[in-house]
Parts: structure tokens; C-alpha cells; sequence
């Protein structure tokens, strides 16, 4: 059994760096009690020092600058890139006259969702790296069928529980089609990264080109199911940002 590492009251390790969840015994509720909710869902992955991130992007860091035992309180020094952890993409993500993230409305990140149980049956996961097994996509026949027992409208959240399947460019068009404003994974991506056959990223290209915000790095989709959701998708308030960390969350 992996041995947790030394953790300080601080809730810092001896070198001053904050410790992950799982290495300091703590796990975020999934649910949580809202006051005029009667529940709501944590769909947010923590932020840890050393957490994995998207081959290239900066690493996260959380260290300790300030401590209760030597100051009286404590500060922290957060480094990370922006689309670490559960992040949202905005166009200038791709673009680089895209709409930068404090171009959209705060109304934006607050709306109606869908979540979709889009997970392949039987099929193995695969995060779509160089050398390793083939990419599981979800094309627009299967999406529509999923979408099927549901009532889509235009301005909705998508929310796709995929547990690592990925887009095809066609089940984009779908959800463009259908005048989504937001579409949301519990993958790491939407694109798979490094298949000779995805050509770039085109289901980032096709949505984000249309102002089409993408959410990435969900979790506690299960707790939900699928079905009709209220979500909020808050990034930080970052000037000309490309995209942002977020707090997501979802009740119904």
C-alpha cells in the first residue's frame, strides 16, 4: 500500500509544497447541501502540486509562503497553467483574434445542461497517446441516438460522460447544429492528442471557431446521471485569458 506523504498542520509538506488530496487523507464531498438546493453536485478535479496536465503545459505548484507556525497565517504561491485541472476553453485557445474568456458574459457560465451518457460499451479507454491503443471516438449516429430520449435547446450545456472517448468531428457538427453554447467532457479532451488520423484538434477548430465554450477534466457525473442539470462553470476573472481553472458545478 503506497504510504501517504508527510503532511505538516499546515496541510504543506516539509518542503513547503501542498500536499494532493489522496497524499493528505482528504476527498472532497461529491455533494454538497445548498441553501434553495437539495443538492449539489462537486463536478471539480482538486488542484494539487505535481497533478497530471496535458503533455507541454506548465506544471501545477502549490507551495507554502507564509505558515501559521512562523507568520500567524498562511499564504500560498499557486503556478499553473490555464487549462489545468477542470478548465473551460475559450476561442482564444485556438484562435488568436478568438473571444478571450473575459469577453463572455458571467451570464455564460451559468446555465441549462444536459448530461449525456455517452460512455462506449465494452470499449477500452484511452487517452489517445502516440504509440498506445486506438482513440474511442462517439461519431453523431451514436450521439444522436444518446440524445434521443431528450429535449436539446438551443443555448443548453452539453455535458458528455465519456470516461475518455472522444469526439468525432461530425458528432460536433451535431451539437452546432442543434445551437448548444457550451459543450463539456469528463475526458482530458474533446481531441485525442497525437493521432495521425484526428488531423490537429477538429472538434476544439469547429466549436471554439463558433464561439462554442468547451469544458474539459468534469468528474462526479455518475453522482448525476443523465438527464436535465442546472450547471455553473466559473472560471477566474483573468484579462485576455485563453481559458481559466474553473469551480463546476450541478444540481437538479
Amino acid at each position: 500500500m503506497r504510504q501517504p506523504r508527510e503532511v505538516s498542520d499546515t496541510g504543506l509538506d516539509p518542503a513547503g509544497a501542498q500536499t494532493g488530496p489522496a497524499a493528505a487523507g482528504w476527498t472532497r464531498p461529491a455533494k454538497v447541501v445548498g441553501a434553495g438546493f437539495a443538492e449539489v453536485v462537486d463536478l471539480t478535479r482538486p488542484l494539487f502540486s505535481g497533478m497530471p496536465v496535458f503533455p507541454g503545459d506548465p506544471p501545477v505548484s502549490v507551495l507554502g509562503v507564509r505558515t501559521h507556525a512562523k507568520d500567524g497565517y498562511q499564504v500560498s504561491q499557486i503556478c499553473l497553467g490555464s487549462h489545468s485541472g477542470t478548465h473551460i476553453d475559450a476561442p482564444r485557445h485556438f484562435f488568436p483574434n478568438g473571444r478571450p474568456l473575459d469577453d463572455f458574459p458571467a451570464s455564460s457560465f451559468v446555465g441549462r445542461g444536459l448530461i449525456v451518457d455517452a460512455r462506449p460499451a465494452g470499449a477500452p479507454r484511452t487517452a489517445g497517446t502516440a504509440g498506445g491503443p486506438t482513440p474511442v471516438f462517439l461519431d453523431a449516429v451514436d450521439l444522436a441516438d444518446r440524445l434521443q430520449p431528450f429535449e436539446l435547446r438551443s443555448g443548453d450545456f452539453v455535458l458528455l460522460w465519456t470516461e475518455a472517448a472522444f469526439l468525432t468531428e461530425d458528432a460536433a457538427r451535431l451539437l452546432l447544429a442543434a445551437g448548444v453554447s457550451l459543450v463539456a467532457t469528463d475526458g482530458d479532451s474533446l481531441d485525442p492528442r497525437d493521432d495521425p488520423d484526428s488531423k490537429g484538434y477538429p472538434v476544439h477548430n469547429l466549436l471554439l471557431g463558433h464561439d462554442v465554450l468547451l469544458v474539459e477534466g468534469l468528474c462526479n457525473l455518475e453522482r448525476l446521471g443523465p438527464g436535465p442539470v442546472t450547471c455553473a462553470f466559473l472560471p477566474l476573472a483573468i484579462a485576455g485569458a485563453d481559458g481559466a481553472p474553473i469551480r463546476a458545478v450541478a444540481w437538479r
